[in-house]
């Protein structure tokens, strides 16, 4: 479904020109314009009047939607009282995602206040759908918040993070490790070499390095592409954004490096072809492998398997560099009341519920200064010393079908039919025309 999306996309941008998004109702009451010398009999009358409606959209975290839905009701019933606002929090399924926001904005359903991930703010902001957050951002705030510049975007402040972090990481099974004689997590691309040359060699039974390759998802790239692009000192987009940067000596050989681990070095077997991400883990917790790059949430679960693991951020070869999550909340154009969802989305980030979020839902780092670290203890000093080298994907309007085609042009370089060299000039050669489109 998700390869229609820029079809879809183009339907929509038409349908808006053509309805220009209807409005909605334009409530009676603004409670923002409300002042603190009223008087007491005028704040009760102020209660009795219409509540101003904001919905939130958010993604499920915890163990089922309702808890969700709970928690944010619960957490921002303080808020409703205090602004007199009828909030209706609605649980939006991953699946489908991305659909569910381009039909809820366009055909004027779509919420107030909600949750974004990276891949797709660029198209929503080219439809005029997400309103800039600028005017409501202080100077206090800036101030406050830790990772504000990952949602500048087109020159604009767009989004305000509320995730950042779940960094993909390089794990080792230290048992298997010390097994083959090995004391440390290899730290760059010539000690993984030669790390999974000698597990090979000593362990046969072990996979020395497990990559999932047979992952549906193309944010499987997270882990297994983009690190060694990043290491190897290559961009994944041009600057203007007109294509895929891959046509560069950089990118040859960081795919060069990941097709050598499986051809020449023997590191990631033919078995990777068909693994998932959740294969790869239950391989992890059957002790069946050494090494892999997984996410941080993943691995903190290892020790519950009674693993005995370590970990390195990531490899280095000419610099360093990983993946990080950075998701966000937007206001949507379509807003009528745009200030108390500026508001809203300030007391949703703000220290006290961020902390009761990151113990009750989803363990990350703060996104704020006005939090104390509440994520896996393991990883403090890396989201405290290694910030510059986790990185997060370009915002890149219709870049979901050159990810597509590079992660399938991939696919095929590890399946042994394509080159290198073949695989990246395929991939840069569509998105040169799927982008300029």
């Amino acid at each position: 479904m998700k390869k229609y999306l820029s079809i879809i996309m183009v339907g929509v941008l038409l349908l808006l020109t053509l309805t220009n998004c209807a409005p909605k109702e334009v409530p009676s009451d603004d409670t923002s314009k409300e002042t603190t010398s009223q008087s007491a009999s005028s704040s009760t009358a102020s209660q009795d009047k219409e509540k101003t409606e904001l919905v939130l959209w958010m993604p499920p975290f915890g163990t089922e939607d309702a808890l969700d839905k709970s928690f944010w009701e619960d957490n921002l019933s303080d808020f409703a009282t205090q602004n007199n606002v009828e909030l209706t929090v609605e649980i939006v399924p991953w699946g489908n995602y991305e659909e569910k926001y381009l039909t809820g904005i366009t055909s004027g359903s779509g919420p107030d206040v909600g949750y974004m991930y990276i891949e797709m703010i660029s198209d929503f902001i080219n439809m005029g759908a997400i309103e800039p957050l600028d005017s409501y951002i202080t100077q206090e705030d800036r101030e406050n918040y830790l990772y504000l510049d990952k949602g500048f975007i087109q020159g604009q402040q767009y989004t305000l993070p509320i995730i950042v972090g779940n960094a993909r990481i390089l794990v080792g099974n230290m048992d298997l490790l010390n097994d083959a004689g090995i004391t440390e997590v290899p730290t760059t691309w010539d000690e993984l070499i030669a790390t999974g040359k000698i597990l090979r060699e000593k362990t046969p039974d072990i996979i020395p390095f497990a990559q999932p390759w047979g992952e549906p998802a193309i944010g499987a790239l997270n882990s297994l592409y983009y690190p060694y692009l990043w290491q190897a000192g290559g961009e994944i987009f041009t600057d203007d954004a007109s294509k895929l940067a891959l046509d560069s000596p950089e990118a040859l050989e960081a795919t060069q490096f990941l097709y050598d681990l499986r051809f020449k070095h023997d590191i990631i077997s033919e078995n990777a072809m068909s693994y998932t991400n959740n294969d790869v883990i239950a391989l992890l917790n059957d002790e069946k492998v050494a090494l892999t790059v997984i996410d941080c949430t993943n691995a903190a679960k290892l020790g519950d398997q009674g693993i005995n693991w370590d970990f390195v951020p990531f490899l280095t070869n000419k610099s360093g560099g990983t993946f990080v999550a950075a998701d966000a909340l937007i206001m949507t154009s379509n807003s009528d009341n745009k200030e108390l969802a500026a508001k809203l989305m300030k007391t949703m980030t703000s220290g006290d519920i961020m902390t009761k979020f990151h113990h009750e839902l989803a363990m990350f780092p703060p996104v704020a200064k006005d939090e104390e670290y509440n994520d896996h203890a393991e990883f403090k000093d890396m989201y405290a010393n290694n910030a510059a080298d986790l990185r997060t994907l370009p915002a890149v309007a219709g870049s979901f079908k050159a990810y597509d085609s590079l992660y399938k042009n991939l696919q095929l370089m590890m399946m042994g039919e394509l080159s290198p060299e073949e695989a990246l000039s395929y991939s840069v050669e569509y998105s040169e025309n799927v982008l300029s489109n």
